[in-house]
């Protein structure tokens, strides 16, 4: 759980890489985004991965809409994905996300 700064800084302070999926219960796009990025971050163990309802947690400056995935390396923003692409892409693209970052 996230409940303020502190708390982000904590999540962020590993050697791991950190996905942050941030959704909305009134998004349905995060209503696909949800399992599969679960269903992936499975997969990864050493990726640290969180699923981040925008309605209990802290805004971000970084997330203007949901889905939408922050990856931090060493407490530095690496990537942002609004979304994860078109129907028929989005597990490849949170698959080839996962892959890049896990060790």
């Amino acid at each position: 759980t996230i409940a303020n700064a502190e708390d982000y800084q904590r999540v962020l302070s590993t050697s791991r890489p950190v996905f942050l999926l941030f959704v909305s219960a009134h998004c349905p796009a995060c209503t696909e985004a949800v399992p599969l990025f679960e269903k992936v971050a499975a997969r990864y163990p050493s990726v640290v991965s969180m699923v981040l309802d925008c309605a209990q947690t802290p805004r971000h400056p970084e997330v203007t809409g949901t889905p939408t995935g922050l990856i931090y390396l060493d407490g530095q923003l690496q990537e942002k994905l609004q979304g994860f692409g078109t129907l028929d892409d989005q597990a490849q693209v949170v698959e080839d996300t996962f892959a890049r970052y896990a060790s």
